[in-house]
């Protein structure tokens, strides 16, 4: 993967350069109610997340958390080098893996997950002067 500082200064991943073909990104959601919310953070980074970029071909991870009323909602994204190292991890499988306390802290199980290709991938890696 080759990162090089795009007009805008960020560093930019060049996704289709070198291989030819564009990341995946894996996206789970996910609600528990607002007094469980930093909890489940804690609970799903340390038991899903962290296990997950363990994976051969995981290239990283993002959680997010969006509280609403009572509930908190959770997105959680992995990505991948390809569709094929994504799959190899899940089984082939594109429905969403639960963890074991899931059914303890979620309204609802998540029944799907979305797949979608990553064409660009800006950051900034250090703050501006």
């Amino acid at each position: 993967m080759d990162l090089v500082t795009n007009p805008a200064g960020k560093q930019e991943v060049l996704v289709s350069g070198a291989r030819g073909k564009p990341l995946v990104a894996r996206t789970w959601f996910g609600r528990t109610r607002k007094e469980h919310a930093d909890e489940y953070l804690k609970y799903n980074y340390e038991n899903g997340v962290l296990e997950v970029e363990k994976k051969l071909g995981c290239l990283g991870m993002q959680q997010f958390r969006k509280i609403r009323g009572d509930v908190a909602e959770f997105t959680t994204i992995s990505y991948w080098e390809s569709m094929e190292a994504m799959e190899a991890t899940h089984g082939g499988d594109l429905c969403p893996s639960h963890l074991e306390k899931d059914p303890d802290y979620l309204l609802e199980l998540p029944e799907s997950i979305e797949v979608s290709e990553l064409h660009v991938n800006d950051w900034r890696l250090s703050p501006r002067s």
